[in-house]
């Protein structure tokens, strides 16, 4: 019987640390989409709560989202309603915005329609897109 040679042991962990050096960088390029679509997913559940809050505004509030430093911020009159920071890594353009609701159709107001949101985080880019109908892509 013979057993392997110590080459051919060093060659086949070799090879493993090379397999499993490839397969680290390709996660963490996912991990950084995965982080980026999940802002994107935070901000578009935040815009899309803002706008059924003002469509069923019985309470005559007014309801403003707001971005600053990788903050977003949905408020009423009377109060805070979701706070959401993004993860480091991540930036906006616009960096900052304060958009509101109308009432009774939850139009975006303050931005232009189809308003848009592009976040980057390296070479991805995910977009947050509302529309005049006040669907949010």
């Amino acid at each position: 019987m013979r057993g392997l040679t110590l080459i051919e042991i060093l060659l086949v962990m070799a090879l493993v640390v090379v397999i499993s050096a490839g397969g680290i960088a390709g996660l963490s390029q996912l991990q950084a989409v995965f982080k980026l679509r999940g802002a994107a997913d935070e901000i578009r559940a935040a815009l899309q709560l803002g706008r059924e809050l003002a469509i069923a505004n019985k309470d005559q509030e007014t309801y403003q989202i707001s971005l600053a430093f990788g903050i977003v911020i949905l408020r009423s009159n009377a109060g805070e309603i979701v706070r959401y920071m993004s993860p480091a890594g991540i930036t906006y353009s616009p960096s900052s915005f304060g958009w509101g609701f109308t009432p009774l159709t939850g139009q975006l107001t303050g931005c232009p329609l189809p308003c848009q949101l592009t976040l980057t985080s390296g070479e991805n880019v995910e977009l947050v897109i509302f529309q005049t109908n006040g669907i949010v892509n």
